[in-house]
């Protein structure tokens, strides 16, 4: 898949799950525009001719920084979906959760499937 077709993908795509192990620098500076910045507020103090003055100000800062981005930790990702803040989920690894029997079925038949070239009709999981 050409970069493109991958950026046309990415772009349609209204929820959007990043995990750990995200390396290509323009796509994490991406992801840290695309999660936004909030205000924070600074004071500056001066002195001068017998007196003190404070300068309050606001800056802008991104709430997860590149770096932040790329060093996501095992077990967690973030969250961009349209029309909601971005939000950073703890993921249940799915041999922790309450169908991990089921899961595990479905992946065994998976990769049967794969390996033998056979297939089935897929049945839908809730």
């Amino acid at each position: 898949m050409g970069p493109q077709r991958h950026a046309s993908l990415w772009t349609a795509a209204t929820v959007k799950m990043l995990g750990a192990g995200l390396d290509e620098a323009s796509f994490v500076q991406d992801v840290s525009r695309l999660v936004g910045g909030h205000d924070v507020p600074t004071d500056s103090w001066s002195t001068g001719a017998g007196r003190a003055t404070r300068t309050s100000s606001t800056r802008r800062e991104r709430i997860l920084s590149a770096a932040a981005v790329r060093a996501l930790p095992n077990g967690t990702a973030l969250m961009l979906a349209t029309g909601a803040n971005p939000a950073m989920v703890r993921l249940l690894p799915w041999r922790e959760g309450p169908r991990v029997a089921e899961v595990a079925a479905a992946d065994a038949a998976a990769v049967h499937e794969i390996t033998t070239g056979t297939t089935r009709p897929l049945r839908v999981v809730r």
